[in-house]
């Protein structure tokens, strides 16, 4: 089974991308310096050529060959000159021309006094006007011609030491250099010469300088990677590190908020003595619902901070409608309701507690519109909002207050279901009635009671 890219550890991956990157780049690299390296020794070898050609004319070869016709014996003489001098160069071909194309010299006898159109060799019309040129092709070739021809015949006393040339026929197909340049004589073009060189050495030292140029570029891309590759290694373990530590500094700290938020909780329910542990409860109603809805991680501890802080502006609220027994004036309930705007003002400054403003802002709003502060409706509540008021209203319906008893689980639940769609939002309301029954009672188990309380009074 092929492995899933995303399995592997980030090393891996970074070490997998380099390679594939740096080898790229090699291939490119070692391809560009590949074909310049060639481009260079080519233009080199053909001006070395070029040059090496031209400077026989007038020193070595008798430039009088383009006035008239040689003699056998002239022209078996002037081949053993011409293939000892430029056998060094390992040419395989040559012919030299007339000003009007015709051939007056060739190893080949069979072509001399043939002529050669102008418009059918760019070579020749580049000599003719004083130009020297150069292409590549393939041809058939004599190979005796580009050996010393010393080493093969006995010598010849002329003025020259020059060998015969070895009688016995190579031919071969020879990728060649075919070289052109023009013969002066007196400032003035006579004639053109063409010679064919074996580029056999010279392609095999090229290789060998490609070769051993793409090494080096694979060694150095090699290095680089283990290079790089230590770099990261050594930076991602001090990243983790440093990670793990600012995790764990992040941690406590929201263990500390969370704390402090618990801790003005609980100062809330001090000054609210009817309301005692109402907080508490409503976070683990909510963080029930809110699973039932999928919410989970970071969106779960802004729920369970809202429903810590919601009633915290009701440290604005006076004690003697905060603690009064009975039902609340028109005016003093006017007072009341001003807590959740409070609350969120209280906190809203906090870069931390942001989202948490609005839920504490909004716990009182109602799915119709006809809550507070702000009587918005629907989804224009905060989700938070929403869930907070179903756990608010039902620890509140299944707790004692002093103007009257608690309701049990079962007729809490169905209170909740008679409001969907009124005061609750219809999803929340679904997920709510979705937590187990025990559950819900174990948490209501906790709330003041008026049994308790008297149980208390008495002891």
């Amino acid at each position: 089974m092929k492995p899933d890219p995303t399995d592997l550890s980030p090393v891996a991956r970074f070490s997998i991308t380099l390679g594939a990157i740096l080898i790229a780049t090699a291939v490119v690299l070692a391809a560009g310096t590949a074909y310049l390296i060639e481009r260079y020794v080519e233009d080199e070898t053909a001006r070395f050529t070029q040059s090496s050609v031209a400077s026989h004319f007038g020193t070595v070869f008798s430039e009088d060959i383009f006035d008239h016709p040689l003699s056998d014996a002239d022209r078996s003489l002037l081949e053993t000159i011409v293939s000892f001098h430029f056998s060094v160069y390992n040419v395989v071909a040559t012919q030299f021309f007339l000003p009007n194309g015709t051939i007056v010299f060739s190893y080949d006898e069979d072509q001399i006094g043939q002529r050669l159109a102008l418009e059918s060799s760019a070579g020749l019309r580049a000599a003719l006007a004083g130009a020297a040129h150069s292409e590549r092709n393939s041809i058939v070739a004599d190979l005796r011609y580009a050996k010393p021809a010393a080493a093969s015949g006995a010598p010849y006393t002329g003025g020259h030491e020059h060998g015969t040339v070895d009688q016995t026929s190579q031919l071969a197909t020879v990728d060649a250099l075919e070289t052109w340049v023009p013969v002066e004589r007196d400032g003035k073009i006579i004639g053109a010469a063409v010679v064919w060189r074996d580029m056999a050495l010279v392609q095999s030292a090229l290789r060998s300088i490609q070769l051993t140029t793409a090494a080096i570029i694979a060694l150095a891309a090699a290095l680089l990677w283990l290079l790089l590759r230590g770099v990261y290694v050594r930076s991602s373990k001090q990243i983790v590190h440093q990670a793990e530590a600012l995790s764990a500094a992040v941690v406590e700290i929201e263990t500390t908020y969370d704390r402090t938020l618990q801790a003005l909780s609980n100062a809330l329910d001090v000054r609210d003595s009817e309301t005692e542990g109402h907080a508490r409860r409503v976070v683990e109603y909510m963080e029930l619902t809110a699973r039932g809805l999928g919410v989970a991680g970071a969106e779960l501890a802004i729920l369970r901070r809202g429903a810590l802080l919601h009633d915290i502006g009701k440290v604005g609220v006076p004690d003697r409608i905060l603690r009064k027994p009975a039902a609340l004036s028109d005016a003093e309930w006017t007072t009341m309701k001003r807590h959740p705007d409070l609350g969120a003002r209280i906190i809203g400054g906090i870069p931390f507690l942001e989202r948490v403003a609005a839920i504490v802002r909004h716990h009182h709003e109602r799915w119709d519109g006809t809550g507070y502060p702000d009587a918005i409706a629907g989804e224009r509540i905060p989700l938070g909002a929403r869930i907070f008021t179903v756990a608010d209203s039902f620890d509140a319906m299944t707790s004692d207050r002093p103007y009257r008893s608690a309701l049990t689980v079962d007729e809490a639940r169905r209170e909740v279901e008679r409001c969907r769609g009124t005061q609750f939002d219809p999803q929340v309301v679904d997920a709510f009635l979705g937590v187990p029954v025990e559950q819900l009672r174990a948490i209501q188990d906790s709330a003041p009671h008026a049994a308790r309380l008297l149980t208390t009074a008495v002891g």
